[in-house]
């Protein structure tokens, strides 16, 4: 018989980690956000929803941890001039869809609307994300995460910040 008590908080250990991350990277805490991701971490937005491979097909974003940290590193030099001021942001996270996967790892998918304003300027981001997490020393981290934008196939700004 399934043990429904440690499904029901792992479930919720798991919607609260991607509330977190969220919130983490919509105060610009991004030293935080990326001590959530494993040391192996893969973060990428394709062009297509169904892209699958990101080595073989264009990508909007496909970095590795050590690209994500001189991303952070960037953002938070002061030098980039579409930061200054940084935007104010706040997303909503939702339809979260949890898969326990073999071993420590767990597929999650949910969507999310992103809205980015900036100098008189409101920008909505609406996407969903697939990640794969695992726990690490009892805990989560992001393995991979997947951001599929509702208009990745259209002419879109430069993301310099991170969705």
């Amino acid at each position: 018989m399934p043990d429904v008590m440690n499904d029901a908080l792992s479930d919720a250990a798991i919607e609260k980690f991607l509330v977190r991350e969220a919130r983490l990277v919509d105060e610009h805490r991004y030293d935080e956000w990326l001590s959530l991701w494993s040391d192996d971490g893969v973060y990428w937005i394709p062009c297509r929803a169904d892209d699958t491979d990101p080595l073989c097909q264009v990508s909007i974003i496909y970095d590795n941890r050590a690209k994500l940290g001189d991303r952070i590193a960037r953002l938070k030099s002061g030098t980039v001039l579409a930061q200054d001021p940084p935007p104010q942001m706040r997303r909503v996270v939702s339809n979260i869809e949890i898969e326990r996967k073999a071993g420590d790892e767990f597929g999650v998918e949910s969507n999310f609307i992103l809205v980015a304003a900036r100098s008189g300027r409101q920008s909505i981001w609406c996407g969903r994300s697939a990640y794969t997490l695992r726990t690490t020393d009892g805990a989560l981290k992001i393995a991979r995460k997947k951001v599929l934008l509702v208009n990745s196939d259209q002419e879109m700004p430069v993301l310099q910040f991170l969705i």
